[in-house]
């Protein structure tokens, strides 16, 4: 799935919601269904029985008897005897009064029938009695041992299911109405609900594609706009710059990628200029220690002495060395870092004192405090040495008279090493970068050390910091919490 494109993926994720929301539906709606429509179906035979309350009046004639006939529109002659006052008025006193009864059910509901009992008959006021002799009879002994005025229940017949009320209510108990209507009803409304949400749901899937291929574009294009401009960033074309005009994640993305740009596009323009100050930083020390070596050679000595020029090729080679050994050293450190270095717990108040020691005959002018605590930390020897000895280089640089090496403790139990100079404070735009490589500082050497400096302290869990003071510039060393034993 993960190389489909995203447009298929949108909406295969909205499918596949869609059709979990089906399946959980179609787990419980059934039931929902059946019961609700189950008491739908019992009210109504019920409203139908209610309907029916004149058979009281039939009932009521007692031994006299019930004149029922059925006409041919499935209504139903139910003959009583006049009351007295209505013989009187009558010259025929036998003749019965003659009611018509629709017992059918409701327009669009279930076809509900009546069973009427009276005095040990029964009597179905529809035309198609539609009920076996033997269920016929099992009614007829229900309402007979049936307690309650009205009961309602079921009865499965040959895998169908018939849903009745026995109303005892007729006259007083005296007569019995069976009304009934079978299953067929229920189970077709709830073969329609699920028709109907099947059909809902491929609808739904169908007009659901329209929304995920416009999301689908919506989301791609700043994408594949990324994607061309990322490819003529590979190919060295820096200038391009990634607008999106949006602020979400995508936008956010794209902020991301110009503020690549740009950095890659400083990068590139520095080790141009890098490039121009290597070749001349090697090519001076290069040709003063040819030209020197050929003077020797043919007598000549341009200090005056032997000693004295070759103590010149001498400076000049450690000059050369300097530059090869800070180009090896950010190279071995960019490639190799990953790599596990043997680390164990030393003391850093060695490791400053005898950084100190080897680098303060370069100005002998300089006054050194140097208060470091006796701090044990767990790392690398050879890498902390080399973060001091390129931390103290340039504070010997820089200063004027006065380098100080102090430490600290915040009220967060963070232990700090400040390294402070007395020189002139760093500009705002080479402070931001000073520990990018290849940066070039105010004298005109390039700053391979501290970028050096930044990488060994962050593999190590430290952080280092750098900022201007009244009275120069001041760096802090924040060590890790982890580095305590």
């Amino acid at each position: 799935m993960k190389h489909w494109p995203l447009a298929i993926k949108i909406w295969v994720v909205f499918a596949s919601l869609l059709l979990c929301i089906f399946l959980i539906v179609s787990m419980v709606l059934p039931t929902l269904l059946k019961n609700f429509f189950t008491e739908q179906t019992y009210a109504m035979i019920r409203d139908s029985q209610q309907q029916l309350t004149f058979v009281q009046a039939i009932v009521g004639v007692g031994k006299e008897g019930v004149g029922l006939k059925l006409r041919e529109d499935d209504s139903m002659e139910i003959a009583m005897p006049l009351s007295t006052d209505q013989a009187a008025s009558n010259d025929d006193s036998t003749t019965g009064h003659f009611e018509k009864v629709q017992p059918t059910g409701y327009m669009g509901g279930p076809a509900i029938g009546h069973l009427l009992l009276v005095e040990g008959k029964a009597y179905f006021l529809n035309r198609d009695r539609g009920l076996p002799d033997t269920l016929t009879r099992r009614l007829e002994q229900e309402a007979a041992e049936q307690v309650k005025e009205v009961e309602t229940n079921s009865v499965k017949v040959e895998g169908q299911t018939l849903f009745y009320s026995i109303s005892k209510t007729i006259n007083g108990g005296s007569g019995v109405l069976i009304s009934y209507a079978w299953a067929e009803y229920r189970n077709e409304m709830v073969g329609t609900m699920f028709r109907n949400l099947l059909l809902l749901l491929i609808v739904l899937l169908l007009l659901s594609s329209i929304p995920c291929i416009w999301l689908a574009r919506y989301l791609s294009s700043p994408l594949t706009r990324m994607e061309r401009q990322v490819k003529r960033l590979s190919e060295g074309n820096w200038h391009e710059p990634f607008e999106s005009g949006r602020r979400d994640e995508i936008g956010r993305l794209s902020h991301a990628f110009d503020e690549m740009r740009q950095r890659l596009l400083r990068q590139d323009e520095t080790q141009q200029v890098l490039l121009q100050n290597i070749s001349h930083e090697l090519k001076t020390p290069v040709m003063i220690i040819r030209n020197y070596a050929q003077s020797i050679i043919d007598g000549i000595y341009p200090r005056g002495s032997l000693e004295g020029s070759v103590d010149t090729i001498v400076q000049e080679t450690d000059r050369l060395m300097e530059r090869v050994y800070e180009l090896l050293s950010l190279s071995r450190l960019q490639y190799v870092f990953s790599r596990e270095v043997p680390h164990q717990w030393f003391n850093v108040d060695d490791v400053v004192q005898d950084t100190v020691e080897r680098l303060r005959f370069r100005r002998p002018e300089i006054h050194w405090v140097v208060e470091p605590s006796s701090w044990r930390i767990h790392g690398n020897v050879d890498q902390w040495k080399i973060v001091f000895e390129n931390l103290l280089d340039n504070q010997i640089r820089y200063a004027r008279h006065q380098i100080s090496i102090t430490a600290s403790v915040d009220a967060s139990q963070v232990r700090c090493i400040e390294i402070r100079n007395d020189g002139p404070q760093l500009e705002a735009a080479l402070l931001k970068g000073l520990f990018e490589p290849y940066r070039t500082g105010a004298n005109g050497q390039f700053g391979l050390g501290l970028s050096i400096v930044r990488q060994i302290v962050n593999s190590n869990g430290a952080q280092i910091e750098v900022s201007n003071e009244e009275s120069g510039v001041i760096f802090r060393l924040v060590l890790s919490k982890e580095d305590r034993e």
